[in-house]
């Protein structure tokens, strides 16, 4: 789990989803086909549509939202700072990275952001709503990647990574690695969602049990 509470995605017969979502994309087309994509998903959700940072900071500063879907390329902003704008302007709401660039150092940039997933925006209509339908969850949606050679992988994780896998390795739990190496546990979470799209691995008990046998 990432943090994002988990929103129920209506079925037909079923009672009205009242959720909040919030789009923040400077391409109107692009906007509209995401609102659709969402409508369809959560079909009595309320949709908002931003076209800069600064709009999508006051549309949180009006309301509550349940998600946030943010092109990672607004106007104005560089890097991960509309990620970090957003984030500040509501903690506690979830941002997702709806992007054209799906490069694994733009993607743990956002992950280690705060972001709560990933999205491309190269994914097809349907591929796109079975990752929203995954954040929605409370899932962590990362964009896939071709298998590669783990030895290789390995030598791409930080050091503090390193350190975090041979921690997952000791059975050691999310809080436990906070305090023993003095970061929050959304760091870690960050760190742990980091090495499992490094290292092509689908869980920590997948990790734990490949760092155990190369030890």
């Amino acid at each position: 789990m990432n943090g994002l509470a988990k929103i129920a995605v209506a079925a037909p017969g079923s009672a009205e989803v009242q959720a909040a979502v919030l789009i923040a994309d400077d391409h109107p087309l692009f906007r509209d086909a995401l609102a659709q994509i969402v409508g369809s998903t959560l079909p009595h959700a309320r949709v908002v549509e931003c076209g800069t940072i600064q709009d999508a900071q006051e549309a949180l500063a009006r309301q509550d939202f349940e998600l946030v879907l943010l092109d990672v390329n607004m106007p104005g902003m560089n890097g991960m700072a509309g990620l970090l704008a957003l984030r500040n302007s509501a903690p506690a709401t979830p941002v997702v990275i709806v992007s054209g660039r799906e490069d694994r150092e733009t993607v743990d940039q956002a992950m280690g952001c705060g972001a709560a997933g990933f999205i491309p925006k190269s994914l097809s209509r349907d591929g796109m709503r079975d990752a929203l339908r995954a954040v929605l969850a409370g899932e962590i949606s990362l964009p896939q990647e071709a298998p590669q050679d783990r030895h290789e992988a390995v030598a791409t994780l930080s050091s503090q990574q390193r350190r975090v896998l041979e921690m997952i390795s000791a059975g050691k739990a999310n809080k436990i690695i906070a305090y023993e190496l003095s970061i929050s546990e959304s760091t870690v979470k960050a760190h742990v969602t980091a090495i499992l799209r490094k290292l092509n691995l689908r869980s920590r008990i997948q990790a734990a049990l490949y760092a155990t046998r190369q030890s």
